[in-house]
């Protein structure tokens, strides 16, 4: 799938790390493919493809350069991958490693079309099925481990989704020209084994202090730790448990991610859900340049640029976090989410570091806790029941990949349930983008001019020439809010 050339052409030759990302180019001489900013020499136009995926480029027998890395250091779904709704959604499953215990059939039910229209939404808008895009993405998540961690080979092939080191070793060598202990080779590691530490990169700028301050005065008691330079938390995903901390490497433009768990097949799941956390693929171009020309907005961006959107790890947590948090403070609500872990009891297994104790019950778990004594309001203990309920019978599910329409429909018909926790689940719980909770007493201030507070008329109507992103603006007006007290 070759771009036009300009500006690539001129990103290319200028080494521009803006555009790292955004394009690759090969070479047709050496059967090598680079991000824009290689410092190898500049080849000649005439010898140049450009491809806007890394998928593209290996599905054209390009092999990934081993000076710039653009395999490992730039993540290849932060491209202009043009597609439909539903291939996006799509591919962020088979990048959570869906179809490594799913079927082609399981993916396509989870959108409500065909195995046959599925493939073909794909081929049309990525020009390669999804089967085919699953086997590259294991692959490359394979070779970030080969680097990045001391787990046995026979261990990463396991972990990346491969049914044995056989057929890891094959497409490995088909796709890379070399074995996984050829890249391992001349590789330096300090961490032990067993842990995994992976770089997941960003583009400047990227404010990790501001979202570690954002999430430590949300933090649950036993079950994250954030200091001023680091996140971690316990973990219960697929059958596997353990721990993950996230720190900054600036010099790197990254974060580095360290694992500990007890089953390493959850290790391409963490690493996409942090990615999520930390609102890595987001492309702000469009965001910034229409949020910068608002009078409001403006005001709340730092250096140019929105504050990236916090989605909480875990959905089900986050949205009893926002059930705790309806008319009381945020530190209130914080406390009875602590409690609430304590009274559930669901210790860890594996050794944690100081802090992190427990689990926070699972929708299951949370139906049949004793909540009465720990400060929570029998109304609000109602409408939790009632939300648990709906979620164990699959009246409202907390997935990104449904219409905003569709979730609130189904989450506002449950007692208990209001706009602004509607809105505020979808924001921060699952990462969608146009959500707006209006009802928001930071969004009420921001918008307060000389003490008159404006309507929820007035404040959806000025909302309207926010969308798609109301979400972002949401963000905006709460740093805009805090700046004005």
């Amino acid at each position: 799938m070759a771009l036009h050339q300009h500006p690539y052409k001129t990103a290319r030759e200028n080494k521009d790390k803006c555009y790292d990302g955004k394009f690759f180019f090969g070479v047709k001489t050496t059967g090598i493919f680079c991000r824009p900013s290689c410092p190898s020499p500049i080849a000649k136009e005439k010898n140049v493809q450009y491809f806007d995926t890394v998928f593209d480029a290996l599905e054209s027998g390009f092999r990934p350069c081993l000076r710039c890395r653009p395999d490992i250091h730039v993540d290849y779904y932060n491209g202009n991958v043009d597609g439909t709704s539903i291939v996006h959604a799509a591919l962020h499953k088979i990048y959570e490693g869906y179809l490594n215990n799913h079927s082609i059939s399981d993916l396509a039910k989870e959108f409500y079309v065909s195995d046959r229209h599925l493939r073909k939404l794909f081929v049309e808008n990525i020009g390669l099925p999804p089967v085919k895009i699953a086997t590259y993405h294991k692959a490359l998540f394979a070779k970030k481990l080969l680097i990045y961690s001391s787990l046995p080979i026979t261990a990463i092939a396991y972990a990346s989704g491969f049914g044995s080191t056989r057929q890891f070793n094959d497409v490995f060598k088909n796709i890379f020209g070399g074995t996984p202990t050829m890249i391992r080779k001349g590789i330096k590691r300090e961490d032990e084994a067993g842990n995994t530490t992976m770089m997941l990169a960003y583009e400047e700028p990227f404010d990790f202090e501001g979202i570690l301050a954002f999430m430590g005065f949300r933090a649950i008691k036993g079950v994250e730790v954030i200091t001023p330079s680091s996140y971690s938390r316990t973990f219960r995903r697929d059958g596997s448990e353990g721990y993950f901390t996230v720190t900054n490497n600036r010099e790197q433009s990254a974060l580095a991610l360290t694992i500990v768990s007890d089953d390493i097949r959850c290790y391409m799941s963490i690493y996409n859900q942090v990615r999520k956390m930390f609102d890595l693929d987001t492309d702000f171009t469009a965001i910034n340049a229409q949020f910068t020309q608002d009078d409001i907005l403006s005001q709340g961006m730092e250096r140019g640029h929105v504050p990236r959107l916090p989605t909480a790890f875990d959905p089900f947590e986050h949205t009893i976090r926002a059930i705790l948090g309806q008319q009381i403070t945020v530190k209130a609500a914080t406390t009875l989410a602590g409690r609430i872990v304590e009274r559930g009891n669901i210790k860890a297994s594996t050794d944690l570091p100081e802090g992190l104790r427990y689990h926070f019950p699972s929708p299951e778990e949370l139906m049949v806790l004793d909540l009465d004594g720990i400060g929570i309001t029998k109304t609000r203990q109602r409408t939790i029941e009632n939300v648990v309920s709906a979620i164990v019978n699959k009246e409202v599910s907390l997935t990104a990949n449904q219409p905003f329409d569709t979730f609130y429909k189904s989450f506002s018909a449950i007692k208990g349930v209001g706009d602004w926790t509607v809105n505020y689940v979808a924001m921060r719980g699952m990462g969608m983008v146009d959500s707006f909770p209006a009802k928001d007493l930071g969004i009420i201030k921001a918008l307060t001019v000389e003490d008159k507070k404006p309507t929820l008329k007035e404040i959806l109507s000025k909302a309207e020439k926010w969308r798609p992103y109301r979400a972002y603006a949401a963000l905006c007006l709460w740093k805009y809010a805090s700046r004005k007290e």
